[in-house]
């Protein structure tokens, strides 16, 4: 039987938390601005290396933030970082600042993420089947893009799914597709508004 290398365990956690501790900085830290400056993050050196590997390396955090920095306007895959102004860094890339940043309708992102960011849903790989938006990435993306508690809008997103604006695939699941209906509560097919 092969055993794992504890390198590779290490590498595998760093890239796929690098990403995470970024929204939570985006997230918990005030800022009037699209994303939070790079020594915000780089505060978080030590102890997210140390979480990752047992041992702080800094060095190994700074030259992973390098290697998936991006000046990408839009998505460009799943373990991309975004640099999104002079100094400041994102999870999420400029473009979705511009567009988004001055609301948090739940509506908006996910017609915004299901037309123009399709690349994101199957990127992140989350959820069941069918046409939604998980829900779990979706209340990250509003909490940064939005500047907001991620709370008030899984709240924003109960009411609306009381009132019938939107509705869950596979409700049953822990990360259900969140999709907008028409006027009859049926799920709404976005290509018949071309």
């Amino acid at each position: 039987m092969t055993e794992t290398d504890e390198r590779v365990l290490d590498r595998i956690n760093q890239t796929l938390r690098l990403g995470g501790l970024l929204v939570l900085v985006e997230r918990y830290h005030s800022h009037a601005r699209p994303g939070v400056p790079r020594d915000t993050l780089d505060r978080y050196a030590e102890p997210f290396s140390a979480s990752v590997g047992g041992q702080p390396d800094v060095d190994a955090f700074h030259e992973e933030v390098e290697s998936r920095l991006t000046d990408s306007r839009t998505w460009s895959g799943k373990d991309s970082i975004y640099r999104v102004d002079s100094g400041r860094i994102s999870r999420y890339p400029a473009t979705w600042h511009d567009r988004l940043g001055d609301t948090t309708d739940v509506r908006r992102y996910v017609v915004f993420l299901q037309e123009e960011a399709p690349e994101f849903k199957r990127d992140i790989g989350q959820g069941g089947a069918g046409p939604g938006i998980p829900e779990q990435p979706l209340l990250d993306v509003i909490a940064v893009i939005g500047r907001t508690d991620r709370d008030e809008v899984k709240a924003e997103l109960a009411e609306l799914r009381d009132r019938g604006e939107i509705a869950e695939d596979a409700d049953q699941h822990p990360n259900p597709g969140v999709v907008l209906t028409d006027e009859q509560g049926e799920l709404r097919d976005s290509s018949l508004d071309e």
